[in-house]
């Protein structure tokens, strides 16, 4: 972990974290009890609770705001497509992408199979290769296993080592095949490990692959860079990032 530089005589300056306490206070939610005791919610790998500075902006847009976006020439509609694009403005800043580059969705799941069904359909063909891991969720399983069955694809999986970690010189060896595309999580919802992302991908392009990251873990818990990841799409909750690599693609295989 990289140290943090600290100017001398500014150490008071720092900002001191939040204690859980005040943490929990912001979730309504974590108000109840269960069994006498404070709620403790521990699915945040699945459904996030919200923290009431969310819920009170989700309830006064539908009081006051709510419009169609992008679709009316009205002050609502106009004041609601100002706050989406804004909002597409924040999530590029934090995923390091240009905000051209994000798409919202509802959620990973879709996210993922709109990468299959649209750049899949079009660029992976009979004999093919897709290269997974051992670790991926399920909507990183799916739609690519549906997919080579449609297309007479291969699937190819890159093993888990004894620490629940992916076997690199595995993965390596599985890159000389050729995949077309690779499908890597960033962090596993199983095993909570955190991949050497930017290693990953610049293996898979340098053997002239795609790479599809699923983000979901990531997305919330870590800070992103698209650039120097890498990967050619990042589906995050809610958010999918096509980069310029993958658009280029695109580009020339058309």
């Amino acid at each position: 972990m990289e140290a943090t530089a600290i100017t001398p005589g500014t150490e008071s300056l720092a900002a001191t974290p939040p204690s859980t306490e005040e943490i929990r206070s912001q979730f309504p939610i974590l108000a109840r009890e269960q069994g006498g005791k404070p709620l403790a919610y521990l699915d945040n790998g699945a459904t996030s609770q919200k923290p009431l500075a969310v819920i009170e902006a989700l309830d006064h847009y539908w009081r006051a705001q709510n419009a169609n976006v992008h679709r009316g020439v009205y002050r609502l509609s106009e004041e609601a497509t100002e706050l989406y694009e804004r909002a597409r403005g924040i999530v590029a800043a934090r995923m390091g992408a240009h905000r051209r580059e994000v798409v919202f969705v509802r959620n990973a799941t879709e996210a993922l199979n709109l990468v299959a069904y649209s750049w899949g359909r079009q660029h992976v063909g009979e004999g093919d290769r897709i290269l997974l891991t051992e670790m991926e969720h399920h909507s990183n399983l799916v739609p690519w296993y549906q997919l080579a069955i449609e297309k007479g694809a291969e699937l190819d999986w890159v093993p888990i080592d004894e620490d629940g970690r992916l076997d690199l010189d595995a993965y390596a060896s599985l890159l000389e095949r050729r995949p077309k595309l690779v499908g890597v999580a960033h962090i596993s919802n199983v095993l909570g490990t955190i991949n050497p992302i930017r290693r990953i991908t610049r293996m898979a392009h340098d053997a002239g692959a795609l790479v599809a990251v699923d983000g979901a873990q990531a997305g919330p818990k870590l800070p992103l860079d698209m650039a120097r990841i890498g990967g050619g799409s990042a589906p995050s909750t809610g958010a999918v990032s096509c980069s310029r690599r993958c658009r280029r693609s695109s580009a020339a295989d058309r």
